[in-house]
């Protein structure tokens, strides 16, 4: 952190990110420049180009946006300071202080931006800490919303105009067959083997929601191990009741 920067009061803000998120177990398919994108933002010094100040993935529930957020945090944390905010368990906080102080850090990381977007007080306080950023010439922010900034509901108009600076990325969600895969991925990084076959039951039978389906996941993990069992269809029937 450079000297003479004030601690940021973010520091004492309690969010636990998900360990097996990361860029190994995030299935690109046709998002992989998005990818591509996002890990050289982690990885290399900013340059000169405004358009690495400011990025914003927009995209519908379930298409991974915050596991990218969560990807770049695992990365760059390892080198740079980085700080991740979810606003959506946040918007109920004072803006201002939640906002304080982000400028110290290197990347900064702002999940559902669109759910504090129609509180004035919010927006302003956003609208300040992006000319900020723009400004600095160490620091770039990360922003995930359910829509492109055209599309957004947003109170303050000068906000709008700032989120439209931003190198935009629409991403594509998965469909059945991919979320079958990603469920496989997720599981390997676990160390089972969760069959393709198994997880097109699931999805057939728990829904398509991936937060829902993960956390079944993490269901048949604790149960495979107690039980030393394969993931099979039987299986899953007995441990999920379904």
């Amino acid at each position: 952190m450079t000297a003479g920067k004030q601690q940021p009061q973010q520091l004492t803000l309690a969010v636990q990110l998900p360990d097996d998120e990361n860029f190994t177990t995030y299935l690109e398919q046709q998002n992989d420049n998005v990818v591509r994108w996002l890990k050289q933002i982690a990885t290399k010094p900013l340059s000169e180009t405004q358009g690495e100040r400011l990025t914003l993935l927009s995209g519908p529930s379930g298409s991974g946006k915050s596991h990218l957020l969560h990807s770049i945090v695992s990365l760059a944390g390892q080198h740079t300071q980085v700080m991740y905010l979810p606003l959506a368990d946040l918007k109920e906080s004072n803006a201002e202080q939640v906002l304080a102080g982000l400028d110290a850090f290197n990347i900064i990381c702002l999940d559902d931006i669109d759910t504090v977007l129609k509180d004035p007080t919010w927006c302003y306080e956003l609208f300040k800490l992006i000319n900020t950023i723009t400004d600095a010439e160490h620091c770039r922010l990360m922003m995930t919303a359910h829509a492109s900034a055209s599309q957004l509901s947003v109170e303050l108009a000068d906000l709008r105009s700032r989120l439209q600076w931003a190198t935009a990325f629409q991403l594509s969600p998965l469909n059945d067959d991919g979320k079958a895969s990603a469920l496989t991925l997720r599981a390997q990084w676990r160390g089972l083997q969760l069959p393709h076959d198994v997880a097109i039951f699931m999805l057939h039978r728990l829904g398509r929601d991936m937060a829902g389906l993960l956390a079944h996941l993490d269901q048949l993990d604790k149960a495979s191990i107690a039980h030393q069992r394969k993931l099979t269809i039987p299986f899953v029937k007995q441990v999920l009741a379904i």
